[in-house]
């Protein structure tokens, strides 16, 4: 099976050539920095509030500046903002972010340097209603929206404003549900028919983007948004953005796999990280997400660097032929290496721990805190690699391990693997489940042989690409191919590379000429960062929602850091719920209620619900549409007032605040997917 293209650069770093748009006096696009904004989450009518939230904004660095204007009313105190950000010398442009009332947009353009409108609500009511559409019909609808939406684009291009066309997955109209489903392509669709209006008016000033909470359908929506126009020889900015990405670890994860991946594949130009946290904590994350590819700029003197120059390439654009896009999930077939923990086929992704011989007394502390947790039950160490020298060196491991399993204190015992770049030193060991043999050139590989003829232990060939991995990487390839004269297929690969997400693809493709099924484990060399947790999901959230790795090993941090961190990416791609998710969306201006108080009593009383998806959504613009990608949901629908769904069917009503979260409970109980906490 050949790696598929799910975009047009997956083995190399190059940014997506766009035009320049200007918000204000900040550029957006062409050779500029990717930049960094957020929103503000108090009432916009409340002008000191509003005011003051943009200032602690601009104070830690946030480019752009996104205000809700749900109402006429508050587009009238957009002027009251303005005197007050001048007075205090604050100068920082505008968005005013538009639901439903395309009459408020053409005001609110009067204020601002950017108006923000989302294609499902602008003009389309969402009904959740199932319509038949004829090609007329359709046509019909399309042809209202240029009515509608045209006075917008000529006020917008007479006052030299930019515009934002922001799909969310969450508010695609009945129309785009009836014709393309509830899919990546629906909503670049929905996108594209303002973008044609927009051209068709000679205005330009777009910047476009592609929301989603489930990170998998946001990745595909903005790769295919970049396939369709090129087709359509559109320019146009991207913002980048994972909505209701949600809190803490898990909210920093689920957005580093979203935004992070599509930045290392070159796309984007604007960011925000959606927190349910108070949005100042949204601009340290969304810089150290766009850190690398900023450095990329500074390094090249502001030029985008085309396929010639980008990674010193001596043929680049030749790895990957196909154009093919993948718009849903599709995993690599490997085989399947049975154990303890079988890796490859249909088991699921696997993780692996990596120590230093000398770290045994540290892993013995931390590994019996971890069994007596309940999330050791849930999220199990399954692989440990001892990187060793001599066999003295791992004797000690071994028998820890096989004392606590002698004592009952595996649920399943986790499978050891020995890391070492000498064949010998295996010889005089039992109970390895796997060595990883580390190899530089072809002459380490060949050292190999006598071991491939006679141990039948499972073998992980690591390739270490840390210098001139361009010439290495087909040599070290081929010299393993030698040493399986019938063709018989390695258990494992992996890569030390400083460039693992577009190395791990060329590895992919490399062998999956050869037609060899081995499987993949992903390791990531670790750099000395203040936000280590952002890069390692970001390298592997972009692998493993590729469909490449059986397994990934984590090298840093307490043994709970390492499993917290793994499982919580696996959760963040939805390819193992070990956990209970919360999708909750970042306060604003129309939160209904305090997210964050709310989501943390919520989760308080569930967060021991494994593989449930839980919504908390503070308004109606995008809840009822995340329904669907979750079990249950929580929606603010007025002043202290909620509403509870089951999917996206709202079950219960105007429940007042106050009783909403026992409700929920008792919703949860009845659908029979509560269990009791353990104690």
């Amino acid at each position: 099976m050949l790696l598929k293209a799910y975009n047009q650069r997956p083995t190399e770093y190059r940014r997506r050539k766009t035009r320049t748009v200007w918000v204000g006096g900040i550029a957006v696009g062409g050779s500029y920095p990717i930049r960094v904004q957020s929103m503000t989450t108090s009432d916009t009518k409340d002008t000191k509030k509003v005011v003051d939230e943009i200032e602690g904004l601009v104070g830690v660095g946030c480019e752009i500046v996104r205000v809700t204007v749900p109402t006429q009313a508050d587009c009238d105190n957009l002027p009251n903002i303005r005197t007050e950000l001048k007075k205090r010398d604050i100068r920082v442009p505008l968005v005013a972010d538009i639901h439903f009332t395309p009459t408020v947009a053409m005001k609110a353009v009067e204020y601002v340097e950017k108006v923000r409108i989302n294609p499902g609500n602008f003009v389309d009511k969402k009904l959740f209603k199932v319509l038949e559409y004829t090609d007329a019909q359709y046509n019909a609808e399309v042809e209202k929206i240029r009515e509608k939406f045209t006075p917008l684009v000529l006020k917008c291009k007479e006052y030299g404003i930019a515009m934002r066309i922001g799909t969310n997955h969450g508010s695609l109209s009945d129309r785009i549900m009836n014709r393309y489903g509830d899919t990546p392509q629906g909503m670049v669709e929905s996108a594209l028919e303002f973008v044609r209006i927009c051209r068709d008016h000679n205005y330009h000033n777009l910047i476009l983007s592609m929301k989603a909470s489930n990170v998998q359908i946001m990745m595909a929506a903005y790769r295919f948004l970049d396939k369709k126009m090129e087709e359509e020889e559109m320019d146009y900015p991207f913002h980048l953005g994972v909505t209701e990405a949600g809190e803490g670890e898990e909210g920093r994860i689920k957005s580093s796999i979203g935004i992070g991946s599509l930045l290392q594949d070159g796309l984007g130009d604007t960011i925000r990280v959606s927190l349910t946290e108070d949005s100042i904590h949204e601009i340290p994350v969304a810089y150290e997400l766009v850190r690398e590819a900023n450095n990329r700029f500074i390094l090249n003197n502001g030029v985008i660097l085309s396929p010639e120059t980008s990674r010193g390439a001596k043929n680049p654009g030749s790895i990957l032929k196909s154009h093919e896009l993948i718009l849903n999930y599709e995993r690599r077939a490997t085989k399947e290496i049975p154990s303890s923990h079988p890796h490859g086929g249909h088991h699921p992704v696997r993780v692996w721990a990596s120590y230093g011989a000398h770290e045994c007394e540290k892993f013995k502390a931390e590994y019996q805190i971890y069994l007596s947790d309940r999330k050791g039950i849930d999220r199990p160490l399954e692989g440990l690699e001892i990187k060793a020298a001599k066999a003295t060196e791992i004797l000690p491991w071994l028998e820890y391990l096989e004392g606590v399993h002698q004592k009952g204190g595996f649920r399943v015992k986790p499978l050891v693997a020995l890391q070492t770049n000498n064949p010998s030193l295996v010889q005089e060991l039992k109970g390895i489940d796997k060595v990883v043999a580390v190899v530089c050139n072809a002459s380490e590989v060949n050292q190999w042989k006598d071991f491939l003829s006679h141990n039948k232990t499972c073998l992980e060939w690591c390739l270490d690409l840390s210098h001139a991995k361009e010439e290495r990487l087909n040599q070290l390839v081929e010299a393993i191919k030698n040493l399986y004269p019938q063709n018989e297929t390695p258990s494992f690969f992996s890569l030390k590379s400083p460039e693992a997400i577009y190395d791990y693809r060329c590895l992919a493709k490399l062998l999956g000429e050869k037609k060899w099924d081995y499987l993949i484990q992903l390791r990531y060399m670790i750099k000395k960062e203040k936000f280590p947790v952002l890069s390692t999901a970001t390298l592997m959230g972009s692998l493993l929602t590729d469909g490449l790795g059986d397994g990934f090993v984590l090298s840093k941090g307490s043994l709970a850091e390492r499993l917290s961190l793994a499982y919580n990416i696996l959760q963040g791609v939805r390819l193992r719920m070990s956990q209970t998710e919360y999708i909750s969306c970042p306060s604003c201006g129309r939160t209904l209620f305090n997210l964050q108080t709310t989501t943390d009593r919520i989760r308080q009383k569930t967060n021991h619900l494994k593989g449930i998806k839980i919504a908390v959504m503070g308004c109606i613009v995008n809840g009822p549409g995340e329904m669907a990608d979750a079990d249950f949901g929580y929606v603010g629908t007025g002043p202290k007032k909620v509403s509870l769904y089951v999917g996206k069917e709202c079950v219960e009503r105007n429940i007042p605040e106050e009783q909403a979260v026992d409700r929920l409970i008792g919703l949860i109980k009845s659908h029979h997917q509560w269990v009791e906490p353990m104690i």
